[in-house]
């Protein structure tokens, strides 16, 4: 990724620090703090073709997928939408399915032409090439970097080294299981793929040849070797759902949500959920919120996937995909050029005719933001007195302006602690190695705010005590873009 790219989504995302401070300032009122809803609103694109999938990587950025050969892009949030590729009703290009993005720029699509797929290609996305072919009914492919990925075809598993341009066989779904009291030599048709980190793999698969179980595969060195870490008797994987948190949590269902299943051993052992209406397509936004839905109706979990509720919701057309960017924003797409927007707003907002009200999705922890603010005060309230006090005392720290130092010691605590923990609480789950990056940013920054401090504390005279204070700044400075970047641009499923 480009140095001006970042440096731009930086500066735009600390442009935004300001309304987030309002809106965190408010957060730490309760009693004034405003009651929230969830709605659609329709952003459709103007032109009567069906639209068959939808990825947003950032909460205002995104892609669709259609008929005709269709390619769509907004970075607005769908107040407009442009077509890279097709768009055209009239046309009888193949229609784009699958998108896949590892970052904001770099990504995959599929287009199926009835004697095998297109493997279509981005890497600033604007620009889309065929990057390569697998063959025509895989069932699912999966990226973890700009390079190495994965799919699936029947019982095999293949694994791509350079962003799709060849493909090998690494694994098969076969192993020996117990199933109705029987040992048996056991297969399974493979149908969902799922990086759990950039390393660790999960597959899930259906009993082939009447074995009925469901199969799930594991892979810690992100799709070279495999194994079948369990075997789920009496259970359907076939077009079923599967997601994981991390490397040991994870979640799938059977084919129509008739049953859910939980782990958190990575995959060993499942246990059945009573959950409500957990689909084949499950996409958490970060540890904490995630959806499935299937036709109207919208499943949703807040804690992580242990509970989980469902909601009826009348879009005009029946919703063929969903993408989740961030626990309050979503989107959904359909026939006849359909595209909803999901946010989150003051209950009182008037809302449009066209409208849909929907649960609303809890706050995202703007604490930090608030800690930093908080610092900042306090490191210029130091400054002054310091100036005021004059240059050259051998141990500044027993002066009046050492107590605003004890005060500044608790905040700088407060946020160093604070921002690695934000970090993990709403870390992407589908731009991994992106998300992960952003996470390592603000941990990264926490122990240079740290060592800032450190420096301050132990200047005793004029000359060092500017460069440390200056130094404070500048690190404070830092951690405000670390933190804005990570709330503007934090990733979502899709």
């Amino acid at each position: 990724m480009g140095r001006d790219s970042k440096s731009g989504r930086a500066a735009a995302a600390l442009a935004a620090l300001t309304l987030t401070l309002s809106l965190a300032a408010q957060a730490q009122t309760p009693a004034a703090a405003p009651k929230f809803k969830g709605v659609w609103e329709p952003v459709n694109y103007g032109e009567d073709i069906t639209l068959n999938d939808v990825f947003f990587v950032t909460p205002d950025i995104g892609y669709v997928g259609g008929n005709a050969g269709t390619i769509l892009k907004t970075t607005d949030a769908g107040a407009s939408w442009n077509a890279l590729l097709g768009g055209d009703p009239g046309s009888t290009e193949r229609g784009i399915t699958q998108l896949w993005f590892v970052t904001p720029e770099i990504g995959w699509a599929a287009q199926i032409t009835g004697t095998h797929t297109n493997l279509l290609h981005t890497t600033d996305g604007d620009s889309w090439t065929r990057i390569g072919t697998i063959p025509e009914h895989y069932e699912d492919f999966a990226f973890a970097s700009d390079s190495l990925g994965v799919y699936v075809n029947d019982e095999k598993i293949f694994q791509t080294r350079d962003a799709g341009k060849t493909w090998r066989q690494v694994g098969t779904c076969a192993t020996k299981a117990v199933i109705g009291g029987l040992t048996r030599d056991a297969m399974c048709n493979l149908w969902k793929l799922r990086f759990a980190t950039p390393d660790v793999v999960y597959a899930l698969g259906q009993g082939k040849s009447g074995t009925d179980a469901a199969f799930v595969m594991r892979s810690d060195d992100a799709g070279e070797n495999w194994s079948v870490v369990s075997v789920i008797e009496g259970q359907d994987g076939g077009e079923g759902g599967l997601f994981f948190l991390d490397e040991n949590v994870g979640y799938f269902s059977t084919k129509y949500g008739k049953g859910s299943y939980r782990t958190v051993d990575g995959g060993k052992t499942w246990n059945a959920m009573p959950a409500t209406g957990v689909f084949r397509r499950i996409v958490f936004a970060d540890p904490e919120v995630g959806w499935s839905m299937m036709y109207q109706t919208l499943a949703y979990t807040t804690d992580g996937g242990k509970r989980w509720f469902s909601r009826e919701m009348r879009f005009p057309a029946m919703p063929n995909a969903f993408s989740l960017p961030r626990r309050d924003r979503a989107y959904v797409v359909g026939p006849h050029g359909m595209i909803f927007r999901y946010s989150v707003m003051p209950e009182n907002t008037p809302v449009a005719a066209a409208t849909l009200v929907s649960p609303a999705m809890p706050a995202i922890d703007n604490r930090v933001v608030m800690q930093l603010a908080q610092l900042d005060t306090r490191v210029d309230s130091l400054s002054k007195q310091l100036e005021s006090a004059g240059a050259g005392v051998a141990d500044w720290t027993t002066t009046p302006a050492g107590q605003e130092l004890l005060q500044l010691q608790g905040t700088v605590d407060a946020v160093a602690t604070g921002a690695p923990n934000m970090g993990r609480k709403h870390r992407s789950l589908n731009l991994l190695g992106f998300g992960l990056t952003l996470l390592g940013d603000l941990t990264g920054e926490s122990g240079e705010l740290k060592e800032a401090f450190a420096a301050l504390r132990q200047a005793r005279d004029a000359k060092s005590l500017s460069a440390a204070l200056t130094g404070l700044n500048g690190q404070i400075d830092a951690m405000k873009t670390s933190v804005a970047t990570f709330q503007s641009a934090k990733r979502g499923g899709g």
